[in-house]
């Protein structure tokens, strides 16, 4: 079996795992757990960057060593107000990526964009995201629509992309979903399908 995972945030609460990563229930307004998916997904990028790159640690306030839930929640917010959903959400992945290239702006780091929108097959995607976790990035994932039934309750979500492995069922993404770690089959995630609409952002470590 081959793993290549990053070193994704933990979140603590009373000395407890509470999360791979965030969680939208745990804002505390009902829309924002609702429609707060970009919102986590963005926070998770900000707190990773921050623990893993001294250059970026003004893109989160709290502990990198041991992040506790209370100030995940803060990082939250902050990343709340650049991307505040409508009533349809947050599904726009170009929108995504330049408001969290602002967001990271505006406490002075700057990234680059990469993006893969298009009707790619599989394989193609697959090696967009070994890409990224080969350079240490993790990325978003927009799954606007999905026929495959393991799908059906992560439609229209924003969701944290951390790793991937190959096992004895093939290929697997490891993403980071409501605080959980989960994992999917790459062909069946990835498929190219008229029914399928998905969208991956990353961002590469920041420049000069």
């Amino acid at each position: 079996m081959v793993t290549q995972e990053l070193s994704f945030p933990i979140i603590w609460e009373n000395g407890s795992q509470a999360g791979y990563g965030g969680n939208q229930e745990w804002f505390l307004r009902s829309f924002q757990r609702k429609a707060g998916c970009a919102s986590v997904t963005g926070a998770n990028l900000a707190a990773y960057y921050s623990a893993q790159f001294s250059a970026c640690a003004s893109l989160y306030e709290g502990q990198t060593d041991r992040f506790s839930k209370e100030e995940f929640i803060s990082g939250m917010e902050a990343v709340y107000r650049y991307m505040t959903p409508g009533p349809a959400g947050f599904p726009v992945a170009r929108r995504f990526a330049n408001r969290f290239l602002r967001f990271a702006a505006d406490r002075g780091v700057n990234f680059q964009t990469h993006t893969m929108f298009s009707r790619n097959n599989w394989e193609e995607r697959l090696a967009f995201v070994k890409t990224s976790i080969a350079q240490k990035n993790p990325l978003a994932l927009l799954i606007l629509r999905h026929r495959a039934p393991e799908m059906k309750e992560n439609t229209w979500h924003w969701v944290t992309i951390t790793g991937w492995m190959q096992d004895a069922n093939g290929e697997q993404v490891i993403f980071s979903n409501y605080g959980v770690r989960e994992q999917y089959n790459a062909q069946m995630l990835f498929e190219n399908h008229p029914q399928n609409v998905i969208k991956m952002v990353r961002f590469s470590q920041p420049l000069p």
